[in-house]
């Protein structure tokens, strides 16, 4: 195969993975939706038992928010399970004066990481419903009988809620990355093909989550993505709505950046039945939103190298002449720190996949603990 044809493969394999899927998506959800008989859910009328589980590491700062906040919300069948990993500030101080809470569940554990946590706390809900959540996110009164909601669809097997970043600069990275990723869930749910779900708020049927693998990193991803995985549907529910503070900024959300990549090349190992293309539906829409978006960075350095072994052609010259503009961009984006979208979106897509590559890097030669610190937050 000529470079220059390799070279095409790469770049639009870019463009598909961020623009053309997203349109693709975005214009057939609306079709969609138009044609076919739209689900009526019962809206917040399920009795169903609801447990929210909830791991934390020195979380002194947010911890009876979290509790207060698990106090205000409107549903009764609830119980809230709280596990400390070995936490050295005065989170256990503070649980500890929780003790006598009938609503609450508290486990003092050893230090071993979230994946440990998370599965103790699962072996002692019984509940119908898991919620699982952040200690930094706090959840508006109805978001637990927004997320009951759509279990009204027995297809449905996990419900992904919407996370509202109190950013006071909208044009933040972190910003803007939820609201793309929102748009996308947004009409992947039309599908009931929601590709993955972020730790703030979801919610998954009792007997579809099963145990992590002891070195999940991304656990979020893991258990919802295992619904699908079995044969049923997930969901995004827009009312739902969790909120929590943006990033301090850029550089302090990089090395969880670093983190979550390393965590989602690992999943692919736990989540190899979703790459089998006899379920054409999840395998496009997981392929298409996540599996080719991880391997963008390893793209993106063939695409600089490969070019100047082919320079005479045509395409390499173009190419050549687009990733020197692209890099400029990027480049006063991150001198200036603008947020004029002409230099922010190219410094902040070059820097995610730049984390997304070291994180790579880690799981590849494990140097990805399983442990893990708070991002600290404005």
């Amino acid at each position: 195969m000529k470079i220059s044809v390799i070279i095409c493969i790469i770049n639009i394999s870019i463009i598909y993975t961020y623009i053309i899927f997203p349109i693709i998506l975005i214009i057939s959800a609306r079709i969609f939706k138009h044609i076919t008989t739209k689900i009526t859910y019962s809206n917040k009328t399920q009795n169903h038992s609801v447990a929210i589980i909830c791991a934390m590491y020195n979380e002194e700062d947010v911890v009876q928010n979290k509790i207060a906040n698990f106090k205000e919300l409107n549903y009764t069948l609830l119980h809230m399970y709280i596990g400390s990993d070995g936490s050295s500030d005065n989170t256990n101080k503070i649980l500890a004066s929780y003790s006598d809470d009938n609503d609450l569940t508290i486990r003092f554990l050893p230090r071993r990481g979230k994946v440990n946590v998370i599965n103790d706390l699962i072996s002692f809900a019984s509940e119908d419903i898991l919620i699982f959540t952040d200690a930094n996110s706090m959840f508006l009164k109805d978001a637990i009988e927004e997320l009951l909601s759509h279990f009204s669809d027995h297809s449905v097997g996990a419900v992904c809620g919407k996370l509202k970043l109190n950013d006071s600069n909208c044009l933040s990275g972190e910003g803007f990355y939820w609201r793309y990723e929102t748009m996308l869930k947004r009409a992947e749910s039309v599908f009931k093909c929601v590709i993955g779900s972020n730790g703030a708020i979801y919610a998954v049927r009792r007997e579809l989550v099963q145990p992590l693998p002891a070195n999940t990193i991304n656990d979020d991803f893991t258990i919802s993505m295992r619904t699908i995985a079995q044969g049923y549907g997930m969901a995004y529910a827009e009312d739902a709505i969790a909120t929590e503070d943006a990033g301090k900024d850029d550089k302090a959300e990089f090395y969880r950046h670093i983190r979550d990549a390393a965590g989602h090349y690992r999943a692919m190992r736990h989540l190899i039945a979703l790459l089998n293309p006899l379920y054409p539906k999840r395998f496009v829409f997981y392929v298409s939103h996540r599996v080719i978006r991880w391997f963008v960075p390893h793209l993106m350095l063939l695409s600089i190298f490969l070019p100047i072994l082919d320079a005479k052609s045509p395409i390499s010259t173009a190419s050549i002449i687009a990733q020197i503009l692209f890099y400029s961009l990027a480049f006063i984006g991150w001198l200036s720190r603008s947020r004029f979208l002409l230099f922010y979106i190219p410094y902040y897509f070059t820097y995610i996949n730049i984390a997304m590559f070291l994180g790579c890097i880690k799981n590849l030669f494990g140097l990805q603990r399983v442990t893990w610190n708070s991002t600290q937050r404005v």
